[in-house]
């Protein structure tokens, strides 16, 4: 028998990890989301994968897309990542206001983020509450400061 949905959502909260907002823009939908699921996959080829929920409304304006980029958030975006992840704001207002470049795709860059993959879709697999997307990464840009954390339910920095 499987563990519990609490058991396991407590022992995952004791995994530190980054914070990233996947951004997208299709013809009829752009915006981000906030994920903490993320890796890499593949050197040769470059390829990175993250997990987006079965219920979000992203996952169709990504395929659409045919791309997205990762923003590997630092620790000045909090709020960023606060506002991607948040359940009554208009994503497409927030990237907006946040004026994004592009690499190679088109897909929005955040500013100021540790490092940003710009990536064409590769493959979405259905993987339970979630579809996993892998992404081969097309361009980066990377810059240097300190990593945005996410431990035990709640934002971290490096001290």
């Amino acid at each position: 028998m499987p563990a519990s949905i609490d058991q396991f959502k407590s022992s995952l909260s004791r995994w530190a990890s980054g914070v990233s907002v996947i951004t997208y823009e299709s013809k009829e939908k752009k915006g981000g989301v906030t994920v903490s699921s993320f890796s890499s996959v593949s050197l040769e080829p470059p390829l990175v994968l993250f997990c987006l929920a079965k219920n979000s409304s992203a996952k169709e304006s990504i395929e659409k897309a045919g791309n997205f980029v990762v923003n590997i958030l630092s620790s000045e975006q909090k709020q960023i990542s606060a506002d991607f992840a948040s359940g009554s704001l208009d994503k497409a207002v927030v990237l907006e206001g946040l004026k994004p470049g592009t690499l190679s795709t088109g897909a929005p860059v955040l500013p100021d983020s540790l490092a940003s993959l710009d990536c064409s879709v590769n493959q979405t697999i259905d993987a339970g509450d979630h579809w996993i997307f892998i992404g081969l990464v097309e361009a980066v840009a990377t810059r240097e400061g300190s990593p945005l954390l996410y431990f035990n339910r709640n934002y971290r920095e490096l001290v």
